[in-house]
């Protein structure tokens, strides 16, 4: 966790740590299968049709990796971004909605609001 409460500077950092990132190991990840290939003679001007796929292949399992560390940053740094409310931390007292029993459980209504009724599965 950074040490700054400013959002502003938490999103600074984000786009610092974040571009960086992107550059050495997204199209790092990609440039390597692609060098690689070249310099220990794999690759070669009649088969580039096949190289060329398998660095994009490379690039875009590297891309969905470094989609889902910012998407960790963002929680951990609590970041709030396009005017969203953050995600709430729970309590000694609240649950936790994504918790599944596994054991008999009984109900226990959370919320009711005319239309809505949440009721959660709470073990026995």
């Amino acid at each position: 966790m950074s040490k700054t409460t400013n959002p502003d500077e938490k999103l600074l950092r984000l786009l610092q740590i974040f571009s960086a990132k992107l550059v050495l190991e997204v199209f790092g990840g990609a440039g390597a299968i692609w060098g690689f290939s070249e310099a220990v003679g794999l690759r070669v001007a009649s088969n580039v049709w096949f190289w060329r796929p398998c660095a994009l292949t490379v690039g875009t399992i590297f891309f969905a990796r470094w989609l889902c560390q910012i998407q960790d940053y963002i929680i951990e740094e609590d970041l709030q971004l396009f005017g969203g409310k953050g995600e709430k931390k729970l309590g000694k007292d609240d649950v936790d909605l994504e918790h599944v029993a596994l054991a008999p459980s009984k109900n226990k209504k959370l919320y009711t609001d005319g239309n809505l009724d949440v009721t959660m599965i709470v073990p026995s």
